[in-house]
């Protein structure tokens, strides 16, 4: 089973950052650190990174194939 590239953590203030399994650190969408976050943020910007993601590994499949 692959793990999503990127995924929720709660940090010990009670804020969400989304990370980054590939880099190793919270990710960054629009020159913006994806921390510090209420859980309907982190769960927003988690969506459409991983949207982005699904669609960029499809893109390079068909570039491939």
């Amino acid at each position: 089973m692959q793990q999503d590239r990127y995924e929720l953590v709660l940090d010990p203030t009670d804020h969400w950052t989304v990370w980054d399994n590939v880099t190793g650190v919270p990710a960054v969408f629009a020159d913006q650190i994806l921390g510090g976050l209420t859980e309907e943020e982190a769960q927003a910007a988690l969506k459409v990174l991983l949207e982005l993601d699904r669609n960029r590994a499809a893109a390079a499949a068909r570039d491939v194939a």
